[in-house]
């Protein structure tokens, strides 16, 4: 029976907890929630008191030990780990890289959300469906000092539908964790699990969203931008600039044309609902 840390947070968290509990075979020790990095002291104290997160509020409602620690690479996490005495730690979203002292301590591996070593970087729903690539996927890797390049333990494909969006890409793929982590601990259990390099020809690295990846160009072709427009949700809202404005899309609806006399971006109505503009191929209708 695998004993496991977990840490990480949000919805590949809570999947990585329900996968390892259906299992009814292996022991959570504890969690190092996100939380930790953000806020410290009294401050974490009264937001868990008065604000408390998900991650928070699963952890109590689980009874599972909340670990007490400010980063993975700190004392105490360390000290922890030296108590808690786990067989492997398992990551589920996580933005810091995990230091030597951890790493020589006890295997540590990943849950990614994307097949490696495609897609490497921080958000792969968002970038797989903005990317039109046609499969993402899930893989389960061995941590090293760099970020998603350790050996890869297992993998699974996801096909990306066409009117996929980063949320529904999201609940396939932690949904996919939560049955393959009690299928991986029973390979670690058993001594059975053979990792593989990572193909470097094959890698990429996708960033951080910035404020140049909110914004819809609409000189785009309607498929482009729908595609745009899906692989934000739920990430970020989405803006088209209209001369010196920024206007939020909150809804709205791409509607074909054929006439193609008007300019792109130029205002074809403008009521108390909604306004319009002009596209490369289409029309937008923007709800207000």
């Amino acid at each position: 029976m695998a004993k496991v840390v977990l840490v990480g947070y949000g919805q590949m968290l809570y999947s990585l907890i329900e996968g390892i509990e259906a299992s009814k075979k292996h022991e959570i020790l504890g969690v190092f929630r996100c939380d930790k990095l953000n806020h410290h002291g009294l401050a974490l104290f009264i937001k868990d008191l008065f604000n408390p997160s998900q991650d928070y509020t699963i952890i109590k409602s689980k009874k599972l030990y909340d670990i007490k620690a400010r980063s993975v690479n700190d004392d105490d996490f360390i000290s922890e780990i030296d108590k808690l005495n786990p067989d492997l730690i398992i990551v589920g979203s996580w933005a810091e890289k995990f230091g030597k002292r951890i790493l020589d301590k006890v295997p540590v591996v990943n849950f990614h959300p994307a097949l490696l070593p495609k897609n490497r970087g921080a958000n792969p729903y968002f970038w797989s469906i903005f990317l039109n690539q046609k499969v993402s996927g899930l893989t389960i890797h061995y941590m090293n000092e760099y970020f998603d390049r350790g050996d890869i333990i297992a993998q699974e494909a996801i096909t990306i539908d066409e009117i996929e969006t980063g949320k529904s890409l999201k609940d396939k793929t932690t949904q996919l964790a939560k049955v393959l982590v009690g299928e991986f601990l029973e390979l670690f259990d058993k001594k059975q699990i053979q990792p593989i390099k990572q193909d470097e020809r094959f890698a990429s690295y996708e960033p951080q969203l910035s404020e140049e990846n909110v914004i819809i160009n609409l000189n785009q072709t309607k498929q482009e931008v729908s595609r745009h427009l899906r692989a934000l949700y739920p990430w970020a809202a989405p803006y088209v600039k209209v001369g010196a404005r920024y206007i939020e899309i909150k809804s709205y609806e791409l509607i074909d044309i054929v006439d193609n006399e008007l300019k792109n971006y130029d205002l074809i109505e403008n009521t108390k609902k909604y306004f319009i503009l002009k596209g490369s191929d289409f029309l937008i209708k923007i709800f207000k």
